[in-house]
């Protein structure tokens, strides 16, 4: 009898440990945790995690307590990646990575009580729009800028859409998700800039060391496709035409719904 009975309790002990440490790694696992978020970014069924893997961070860390003093001290903090697959608008498979490393630096700098301290779920908006700004460059680069420039050209280009004013706020994140137009295979460079939520803008910057390296023909129509890639945006954006252009010293060029300055 009290050998079941001491069966029993330790069956519960360990039952109650598995179900701890089922809650926990479902907390720590953001695609299973918000995988109704990453279904409605990235579309039911178009993505799925293919890897994962938890690293030691250079940015915070905490302090490990231990029963013999000399073990005791600060340690690198960790934090945990997620590689997602998914097929994009164009039918290609891209494999974007998700991380908490963002969440966990905010909330070793940010006590509890911090309007400046990220929910996960805000730290996970981040994540996906951070990404998508990136995507949406190379839509611009595709779509719009394909039409004027070589493929060797595009190719010293970085197009992404980036924002004044520093970092937003975390509650931006909590609007930014509930965009109907907040979705990996819809968002556009136009509904960022169109957007109330924040001053976003396009940014097209050339990379120096790759256009010396183009024939001098080359080179010389990307830096006179200026006028054009201008008109272009123009044309595609209108009265929401917000960029910052540089494509090599004297070929700049700045556009705001106030006005513009370029130089050449």
């Amino acid at each position: 009898m009290k050998k079941a009975k001491k069966a029993g309790v330790l069956a519960v002990v360990i039952l109650i440990i598995a179900v701890g440490f089922l809650i926990y790694h479902y907390f720590q696992t953001w695609p299973l945790r918000f995988r109704s978020d990453f279904n409605e970014f990235f579309g039911e069924g178009n993505w799925e995690q293919v890897s994962s893997e938890t690293n030691e961070s250079r940015m915070y860390t905490v302090y490990h307590r231990s029963s013999s003093p000399a073990l005791s001290g600060e340690r690198a903090g960790t934090y945990h990646n997620w590689d997602i697959a998914f097929t994009n608008r164009y039918g290609e498979e891209e494999l974007w990575t998700i991380t908490d490393h963002t969440l966990k630096i905010n909330h070793d700098k940010h006590w509890f009580l911090s309007s400046e301290r990220y929910s996960a779920r805000q730290a996970l908006t981040l994540e996906l729009m951070d990404l998508s700004l990136d995507a949406v460059g190379e839509q611009v680069k595709r779509e719009i800028l394909s039409g004027v420039l070589s493929e060797e050209e595009l190719e010293c280009l970085d197009i992404y859409i980036s924002y004044r004013n520093g970092n937003p706020p975390p509650e931006f994140y909590s609007r930014l998700r509930k965009e109907p137009w907040f979705q990996a295979n819809e968002i556009t460079a136009a509904d960022y800039l169109e957007t109330d939520l924040y001053d976003f803008y396009l940014r097209i910057q050339a990379f120096d060391y790759r256009v010396e390296k183009l024939p001098e023909e080359k080179r010389q129509h990307l830096m006179d496709s200026l006028l054009e890639i201008e008109r272009l945006l123009r044309n595609a954006y209108g009265s929401h035409a917000d960029y910052e252009i540089y494509l090599g010293e004297g070929y700049r060029a700045e556009f705001t719904a106030g006005g513009s300055a370029n130089e050449r």
